[in-house]
């Protein structure tokens, strides 16, 4: 039976960061000149528009920014039933057609599994493995996720990649359970 969902997935953190940044320096500006211009009688409204763009803003830099940090601006991912290095090895079998060289860096973690950065020479993306929950899905249990990290894009190139990992995964009866 297919497991539903499996394919890549396009996110954008670094628009995500900026709207919600835009959202609470707004918030922030109006708060600051409901004060200036009304004086006392706008505090108790200011100070409540005050306190939501500051949540806005702390929930910002804790949830997208660091997203940004691990993900990058812009980035693919992939969920998968195998363990990490068989998916380790699916990428590291893909990246090698494409280009020369191809590495592994575990990356300490608070997790009990590092997560794992493989790039290789003249390939622009890297990606990092590491083990996830799957967001959609209500199942117990781990999952691999994949991020392309640093992606081109929709280029001809790139969606070669992705669909020979994805390959690679199905391969090896990754995507089927």
């Amino acid at each position: 039976m297919a497991v539903p969902g499996l394919e890549w997935a396009y996110a954008n953190h670094a628009r995500a960061a900026v709207l919600f940044l835009g959202i609470s320096s707004g918030m922030l500006g109006v708060g600051i000149v409901a004060v200036v211009a009304f004086g006392t009688e706008a505090v108790v409204a200011a100070s409540s528009l005050l306190t939501i763009a500051i949540f806005v803003l702390m929930f910002t830099v804790l949830v997208f920014v660091t997203r940004v940090a691990t993900r990058g601006a812009v980035s693919f991912s992939i969920y998968s039933r195998r363990s990490i290095d068989e998916a380790e090895q699916a990428v590291l079998n893909a990246l090698e057609t494409e280009g020369e060289n191809a590495q592994v860096k575990r990356v300490r973690g608070r997790t009990k599994t590092p997560a794992r950065i493989v790039s290789a020479d003249g390939v622009a993306a890297r990606f990092r493995i590491e083990v996830s929950r799957h967001a959609a899905l209500a199942e117990p249990g781990e999952w691999t996720e994949i991020i392309e990290v640093f992606p081109k894009g929709e280029r001809p190139e790139a969606q070669a990649l992705r669909a020979k990992i994805l390959e690679g995964l199905r391969s090896e009866g990754t995507i089927e359970r």
